[in-house]
């Protein structure tokens, strides 16, 4: 389900609704999102700073976010939030610098999705399209598993994730799944047949795949699937997934799931008023989760909200 499709059930109509969150440290969170008063198909990406319970207007994108991921520090510079916007307007903000932005030149329609793999980063979306920044800038790297537009979008990756540059796994619409070996991308035979949302690499080597229909699979190439979907969350669509301390959790718009110990259960968030959860982002000691005007922080034991006015 697409930013625009979400239930607007809850909103007030001056609300600032967010769809995306990335956490720099414990008590601090860059929020992405967007005016209730544009409607469904908004025009611009809001995004604000909150640090240690304050929050900052920073910019407008001119573009719909739907990538973003955390650049670690390195020896040469600080941290950096990147955002990407679905027309493939790409915002690095190193923290406490100016940001720069790049754009990628996309070959139809829309990408769905920014990935950090190996310290580089890759985006995929319509029509199975996946681009790679190199040291050389933005190159293409979807030869074998692109599908040329000629009428309307028919294919889509909508989520990518890896364990090296030679092993990476892409997986969208209708459960296509495929893998990336460093030189050609091959079809995989997938567990599902439900559109996929989540693909996210375990630490063990396993791979976890999430969507429509409350799916939820574990597994690899090599070893196979292993179904984890509970039949009562069926009607849930899984969007988003962040690890936090042991826990792999699962953004399913109202609901929010945590895998663990083999099993997925629903999260019991102590808080009053309206939840949502589009998004997730964690750093050791805290994860951060939004979405509509629900801006979370979870420690490992206690819950804490956030209220933007």
């Amino acid at each position: 389900m697409s930013n625009e499709e979400r239930s607007t059930e809850g909103r007030k109509d001056t609300d600032l609704y967010f769809t995306h969150v990335i956490s720099g440290a414990p008590n601090v969170a860059l929020l992405l999102g967007h005016l209730y008063l544009e409607g469904h198909d908004p025009s611009i990406t809001r995004v604000m700073l909150l640090r240690d319970g304050t929050f900052y207007f920073v910019y407008d994108l001119p573009d719909i976010t739907y990538g973003t991921t955390l650049l670690p520090a390195t020896d040469e510079q600080p941290f950096a939030f990147a955002m990407l916007g679905r027309r493939g307007l790409l915002r690095i903000n190193p923290t406490g610098q100016a940001p720069h932005d790049e754009t990628l030149t996309l070959p139809n329609a829309y990408v769905l999705h920014l990935q950090q793999i190996a310290g580089e980063l890759y985006a995929c979306g319509t029509q199975q399209q996946v681009h790679h920044r190199s040291a050389d800038g933005w190159v293409r790297m979807d030869d074998g598993c692109h599908a040329p537009l000629v009428d309307q979008v028919t294919c889509g990756f909508n989520a990518m994730d890896g364990f090296g540059a030679d092993n990476i796994y892409a997986a969208g619409e209708g459960g296509a799944l495929w893998h990336w070996d460093g030189r050609e991308w091959q079809a995989l035979t997938s567990p599902s047949v439900w559109t996929i949302r989540v693909v996210h690499c375990m630490p063990d080597g396993s791979v976890v795949l999430a969507g429509d229909a409350g799916t939820v699979f574990r597994g690899n190439r090599v070893d196979g699937w292993r179904t984890l979907t509970v039949p009562a969350l069926a009607h849930l669509s899984i969007e988003h997934a962040c690890l936090f301390q042991d826990t792999l959790y699962l953004c399913a718009q109202r609901a929010l799931l945590a895998l663990s110990g083999g099993t997925v259960e629903r999260v019991i968030v102590p808080l009053e008023g309206h939840l949502a959860y589009y998004s997730a982002s964690a750093t050791a000691g805290a994860m951060w989760t939004v979405g509509d005007d629900a801006i979370l922080r979870f420690d490992g034991t206690h819950w804490e909200r956030f209220s933007c006015q």
